[in-house]
């Protein structure tokens, strides 16, 4: 019963919506079964990276973070992206601390009280503050972030190749399907590619 309606459905479909949907679908409707094979498997490739980059972006961070609470005592309770940015570019929380204190001089030059709110809001005390303890250690924290935004970076690359994956089979199947669905015409003042759904 349900792959009978499943068949009934796959055979009514749209072709052209049916691309959208799923690459190489439409193509599969129309018969081009080569072609629609190269179109799944191409779909099946970008989702397949899509998870890879995206699980070694993720443990690459979370690996990352548990080094920097071993080399510098970082506090494992802070999970916000800004901290571990934070902890790439100063040796020390101090250090990060002085440049607060520079910029709390020149946003309230007359204001200690503010001065001070800006310190105790933006600086890292107590818990949060950390000392690397070489620079070969926060060079490594580096790289291993570096690598891991990259791959995130190329997670979110594959979400794109797959919208256009989508598009080259709508078009394809639009192309090959040369019915009364779609057409490539002028009409006064417009040239257009008319699709009937």
């Amino acid at each position: 019963m349900f792959i009978s309606g499943a068949l009934i459905l796959f055979q009514a479909m749209n072709p052209i919506l049916a691309s959208a949907i799923l690459p190489g679908w439409g193509e599969s409707i129309i018969g081009k079964k080569n072609q629609a094979k190269v179109f799944f498997i191409v779909e099946g490739t970008l989702w397949l990276s899509y998870a890879g980059f995206n699980y070694f972006g993720q443990k690459g961070l979370s690996s990352s973070r548990a080094f920097a609470v071993d080399h510098c005592g970082a506090n494992p309770t802070r999970s916000d992206a800004e901290y571990y940015d934070v902890l790439e570019d100063y040796m020390s929380a101090d250090d990060y601390n002085l440049e607060v204190e520079r910029n709390a001089s020149l946003y309230f030059p007359d204001d200690p009280v503010e001065q001070q709110n800006y310190i105790n809001e933006n600086g890292y005390f107590g818990a949060d503050a950390w000392s690397w303890d070489e620079s070969a250690s926060r060079t490594e924290y580096w790289q291993d972030r570096r690598q891991a935004r990259e791959n995130l970076q190329r997670a979110s690359f594959m979400s794109g190749f797959v919208f256009i994956n989508r598009l080259v089979s709508v078009i394809n199947v639009a192309v090959l399907n040369r019915q009364e669905d779609f057409s490539l015409e002028s009409r006064e003042n417009r040239i257009g590619i008319y699709l009937k759904f």
